[in-house]
Order: C-alpha cells, then sequence, then structure tokens
C-alpha cells in the first residue's frame, strides 16, 4: 500500500526523471522551481537526515524560550555558551547537506545517504572549526548588543554602536550564506573561505540581504507552528535550497567563469608554445 509512496520519497518521481539540457532552459527562477518539483521528496528525505543534528540546538532554544517567559531576560550568557558546543556538533552534518544541495542546485546527481556521508568525511575538520567560529562569533555579538543596549538609554553613543553591532551581526549572517557552499566546491582554506565570503556578499549586498531575510522567515515559520513539525520535515533543506541557488548563480557569476577563461588562457599559451 505505502510501498509506492516510500519508493517515490527516496528514489524520486518515475514519471518526472532528472532534467536534461533542454528542460532548464530559461531563467534561474524557471530552473529553481523545475528542479524543486523534481527533488520534493529528497529535500524532506534530507531535512529529516539533518535535523537530527539539530536536536539539542532545538531543545536548547526551546528551554530559553521558557526561561525568557520566566525571567523577561532573552540575552543569557549561559545560554550562549551552552550554544557554541550544540552549534559545532552541526558543522560536518551542513557540510553534507550543502554538497548536496548544491548538486541537485545545479542539476548534479547526488545520492541523500551516501554523498552526504562522503561531504562529511571530506569536509569535516574545516566545518567543525567554522561552527566553533560561528558558536563564539555569536556569543561575543550577544555580550556586546546586550551591554549596548543596556547603557543606549543614557548615552547616544552606545545606541549607534549597538544599531553598528545589529548590522555586523547580519553582515556575518550573509557571509554564512556563501561559507559552506565554498567549502564543499572549492580547496580553499578557511581563511581564504571567510575572506571571500565577506567579498561576495559585499558584490550583491542587497540581494544578498533579501535572499537572507527570505531563508530566515522560513525557518522562523516552520520552527513555531505546529510543535516545530514543519521544521523538522521542510524547515531546513527548502531554506538552504533556496539560499544554494542564488550561492550556486553568484559562483557562476563571479568565480567559476573566471576559473575557465584562466584555463581557456592557459591552455591557448600552451598550444602557441
Amino acid at each position: 500500500m505505502f510501498g509506492g509512496f516510500f519508493n517515490r520519497m527516496y528514489y524520486g518521481d518515475p514519471r518526472r526523471p532528472d532534467l536534461k539540457k533542454e528542460d532548464v532552459k530559461g531563467s534561474r527562477i524557471k530552473i529553481f522551481f523545475t528542479v524543486l518539483s523534481i527533488r520534493f521528496w529528497q529535500l524532506i528525505q534530507l531535512n529529516l537526515l539533518y535535523s537530527i543534528f539539530w536536536i539539542p540546538t532545538y531543545f536548547l532554544l526551546q528551554a530559553h524560550a521558557i526561561m525568557f517567559v520566566e525571567t523577561k531576560d532573552f540575552n543569557s550568557a549561559a545560554f550562549f555558551l551552552m550554544l557554541i558546543p550544540c552549534l559545532v556538533i552541526t558543522g560536518p552534518a551542513t557540510a553534507g547537506v550543502t554538497y548536496v544541495i548544491r548538486n541537485w542546485a545545479r542539476d548534479e546527481h547526488a545520492w541523500v545517504w551516501s554523498d552526504f556521508k562522503d561531504a562529511w568525511k571530506a569536509n569535516w575538520k574545516q566545518s567543525l572549526l567554522m561552527m566553533l567560529i560561528n558558536g563564539v562569533v555569536i556569543y561575543l555579538f550577544s555580550i556586546n548588543l546586550r551591554f549596548y543596549y543596556i547603557n543606549s538609554a543614557n548615552n547616544g553613543l552606545f545606541f549607534y554602536l549597538f544599531c553598528f553591532m545589529i548590522m555586523l551581526s547580519i553582515m556575518y549572517a550573509m557571509m554564512n550564506m556563501f561559507i559552506f557552499p565554498m567549502m564543499v566546491t572549492y580547496k580553499l582554506n578557511l581563511r581564504q573561505i571567510i575572506r571571500n565570503a565577506f567579498i561576495l556578499t559585499m558584490v550583491k549586498l542587497p540581494f544578498t540581504f533579501l535572499i537572507l531575510v527570505l531563508a530566515v522567515a522560513l525557518v522562523y515559520i516552520t520552527f513555531i507552528y505546529l510543535f516545530s513539525l514543519p521544521f523538522f520535515v521542510v524547515g531546513l533543506t527548502f531554506p538552504a535550497f533556496i539560499v544554494i541557488s542564488y550561492v550556486n548563480w553568484i559562483f557562476d557569476k563571479y568565480i567559476n567563469n573566471r576559473i575557465m577563461d584562466e584555463d581557456k588562457t592557459a591552455s591557448d599559451e600552451e598550444l602557441e608554445s
């Protein structure tokens, strides 16, 4: 009875095979929705797998929300310290999910489990370190934001510093849109990845901000409704698919084309010599 349903969920709908070149002609938006319709069940399956690694963070957020209702203190240093190891746990899994979704968004083949595992193994060191950095940065932002907010009532300078810290935090969040896709795509050290993520964020700043807002809104909506059930089904990989589809376009526009031109120039020079 349910065999066909689970087969479609794992392998995809046989009536909707992988895309061909003629299927993806047209705008990026058309390609996005075409790929989304074909990879719908695989995205759900990948979300269920990925959400396992977010369970500690989920329960920590729930506990902190209850504490906020009781104490009205949202910014707890203990909470952000506990958040650091929870985020570190998600690092290798984030690399694996990013690799799989990156391939799907480029209409390249990827298995949910085997490619997830291979990308995990290939990027676990960088991804663990990157999530550790993210956790520490979030902790430092939280301390500074709380300090500047409390003192802004009596000093206008602290209000401007508070606004400046908010801008920095948003900028850092936008940089994270590029960090993991770059990690699983190019052979770069972490310093180069972070530097290039900053550059690419600044190149298309308004569009990158809009994509970030859309992705965060989807995560938030799925997290707060129906006891967070949608979050564990679609709340991670569907926003990631939006972000990575956009990032693939940025990579093609500003990195991949340049690499192809350099390779072509090098080949031409070899032929001339």
